[in-house]
């Protein structure tokens, strides 16, 4: 229980302790162990992260189906998921567009590793700015796609390698 608790104080969680059956208490430590174990598969290591509502967020919504135009309510299209961990972690309002977001932005130089929680956005059709993704550790990115709706991704893969536009920081 004390792993648990610590575990769940790491991630910026608070439990309140009842007198409850050991069944519920083992649920909640799957559930725990299960997060930590889905990003760690994704090579994302939960002790370092700097915000971990962010982390919280991305695994509730992880998996959701993609829609052109959604913000919610069983699906999303990219900036509809950009907008809602936005407006839910960070308590910032951003317009549901990706080519809307990134005037709000400062770029990042070339070479400057993004931060936890930065966007980072891509050029796929017609040489505009048409995808949005968060930024989380490591080279990886949250984002809604088309195929898979809520996934984690890296920037090295060949796709996205290619499609890559900049990471920026909201102002």
């Amino acid at each position: 229980m004390r792993f648990l608790l610590v575990l769940l104080s790491s991630l910026g969680l608070r439990l309140a302790v009842q007198a409850q059956p050991a069944a519920d208490t083992s649920l909640v430590q799957v559930d725990s162990l299960a997060m930590d174990s889905f990003f760690r598969i994704r090579g994302i290591d939960l002790t370092l992260c700097d915000h971990p509502p962010l982390y919280y967020e991305i695994y509730g919504h992880y998996g959701t189906c993609y829609r052109y135009g959604s913000t919610g309510g069983g699906s999303f299209d990219c900036s509809g998921f950009v907008q809602t961990i936005y407006k839910k972690v960070y308590h910032k309002d951003v317009p549901h567009s990706s080519a809307g977001m990134y005037p709000l932005c400062r770029p990042l130089p070339k070479g400057d590793v993004p931060a936890e929680g930065d966007l980072v956005f891509f050029k796929i059709h017609k040489k505009r700015i048409s995808h949005v993704g968060i930024y989380l550790q490591h080279n990886k990115f949250a984002h809604a796609s088309t195929q898979s709706g809520i996934i984690i991704s890296d920037l090295d893969e060949p796709y996205y390698k290619r499609t890559f536009y900049k990471a920026a920081r909201l102002k």
